[in-house]
């Protein structure tokens, strides 16, 4: 038996992430092509039709893209999210959301040996009304481990932090540096909105999280694996994000998480947690 989490793609051209386990397998989002979702399930050695439901956070193009929708639709996979997320996703792709398999999404659920609960973060503008974030439970040798899932928020609110503490494996996200945001030519309209608390998550503000969890968990292995999510591909890099939460980490002194930057095209390492 075993639990099993990947980040197949994170950033602003495409979000997807699948946890499965030897009776369930779960995407989050589905904000790449049909077919690098088919070519990297392939890789994992998963088929689509084996896939149980995907959670979608919120209706963002790179949370639920075109193509995505039409792979739902495609393999039959139930899609599972609030009604309000739904609502927004209609409002972008019509009727063709009413030809997927829905879930009844209720705020804690489960499917088969994978327990979910979901919590509200911030991230709203005039086409999202709502954005969640999601944890996952699933018992081995006697002990539960707990993934902590958040991609998309303009702030971290004590209600995000509570439903974080205890993860085993953390996505935060990490998307911009404050300086190179500042200095880019995007839009001020635009700039103002990601740096509202409805916008997205600096690099600072996602060390600072991450230390707060840490500090408030009360289990060893907690945060063991920490997923820098959500990377702007012009406003921040990698290497940027890494030293920033080494560095607020160290000021915290915080050791022992692993930290694994996500990217746009390319799947991550796959974390795997084995029964004896």
């Amino acid at each position: 038996m075993s639990l099993n989490f990947c980040v197949l793609a994170s950033g602003s051209s495409g979000n997807c992430s699948i946890i499965w386990t030897d009776k369930t397998a779960v995407l989050v989002d589905l904000g790449c092509s049909s077919k690098y979702l088919i070519e990297n399930l392939d890789i994992l050695g998963i088929l689509p039709q084996n896939l149980t439901a995907v959670l979608i956070t919120h209706a963002h193009m790179d949370h639920i893209s075109p193509s995505g929708l039409n792979f739902i639709i495609k393999n039959n996979v139930p899609i599972c999210t609030h009604k309000n997320v739904l609502r927004d996703i209609s409002k972008k792709y019509g009727d063709k959301i009413e030809k997927c398999a829905n879930v009844p999404f209720v705020k804690n659920f489960e499917f088969k040996d994978l327990a979910i609960a979901s919590f509200d973060v911030h991230h709203k503008d005039r086409n999202v009304s709502k954005t969640l974030g999601f944890t996952f439970f699933h018992s081995l040798n006697k002990r539960q481990y707990k993934i902590g899932y958040v991609t998309d928020t303009g702030k971290i609110c004590d209600k995000i932090i509570n439903n974080l503490i205890n993860s085993n494996i953390l996505v935060m996200e990490s998307n911009y540096n404050r300086m190179m945001l500042d200095v880019s030519f995007r839009p001020y309209g635009n700039k103002a909105w990601v740096l509202s608390s409805y916008g997205h998550l600096s690099n600072e503000d996602a060390a600072d999280a991450i230390c707060k969890i840490k500090k408030l968990s009360s289990k060893e292995d907690s945060l063991k694996y920490v997923f820098l999510a959500h990377l702007s591909e012009r406003h921040n890099t990698r290497e940027l994000a890494i030293k920033t939460a080494k560095e607020i980490l160290l000021e915290n002194n915080i050791s022992g998480i692993n930290l694994l930057p996500t990217k746009r095209k390319q799947k991550s390492q796959t974390i795997r947690v084995f029964s004896n």
